[in-house]
């Protein structure tokens, strides 16, 4: 495994993404949100795990995993990859946090079912019988990594610098049209969503949450600027 560096911005953006659970400060809000807290740096380093992995199976190095309040970057070495094994490098990452997702709303759907309740003939027994439980912190936090993982799989694929999907999109375009052609889509596309993304935290904000948004307008304007020099190339514009 190659060795890992955290950002200490990395857990502040989890806290405020978890606002909502431990808003109030209550006991289980709290540990709810310690534990998705948790969950969050977690997966995001099996993402980039997911990036290193795929890189060693084309046969790669990975020498560096960094994983900030931006995201994060596996960094591999080597020569020679094809545009295909380029392509599934990029998109082991999302794979990883669907494959996640996944596995937390199937187990939340599985532990944190309600028992049907047992036929009764009495209508007396509605009133003897026990309320329902509050949801425990452990199955709430299930709930909440299961949704954050599978909407971070979708942004990722989001067409826009530096995410995996505008890699994937900026290789498609170069393989056919060249780096020019490739810089000014992908950048055009970029800073759509950009300008979407910060709309999206805005209006989080004014509801009471923080909504982690990418893509930025900086790299998919630095993209477009690219687009215009000639032997446009591409470089540190995308997340690996």
């Amino acid at each position: 495994m190659p060795p890992i560096w955290i950002h200490v911005g990395l857990p502040v953006v989890a806290i405020l993404v978890t606002f909502p659970l431990w808003n109030g400060f209550h006991p289980k809000g709290i540990m709810a949100a310690a534990i998705v807290i948790a969950g969050i740096i977690v997966s995001l380093l099996a993402h980039e795990l997911g990036h290193a992995f795929m890189a060693r199976r084309c046969g790669l190095a990975p020498v560096l995993i960094r994983l900030h309040a931006g995201g994060g970057e596996a960094i591999s070495e080597g020569e020679g990859r094809t545009p295909r094994q380029d392509r599934l490098i990029t998109l082991a990452g999302p794979a990883v946090n669907l494959a996640i997702g996944l596995a937390c709303i199937a187990a939340f759907a599985i532990l944190a079912a309600d028992p049907p309740p047992p036929l009764q003939s009495d209508p007396a027994s509605l009133w003897s019988r026990p309320p329902p439980t509050v949801m425990s912190p452990l199955f709430r936090a299930l709930e909440w990594l299961g949704w954050l993982n599978l909407i971070w799989a979708a942004v990722n694929l989001l067409p826009a610098f530096p995410l995996d999907g505008g890699h994937l999109l900026y290789s498609v375009i170069e393989e056919r049209s060249g780096s020019q052609r490739a810089l000014f889509w992908t950048g055009t596309f970029g800073m759509i969503f950009a300008v979407i993304a910060k709309v999206v935290f805005i209006g989080g904000l004014l509801t009471g949450m923080v909504i982690w948004s990418p893509p930025y307008l900086a790299p998919n304007w630095q993209a477009l600027k690219a687009a215009r020099r000639p032997r446009a190339t591409i470089v540190r514009l995308r997340k690996s």
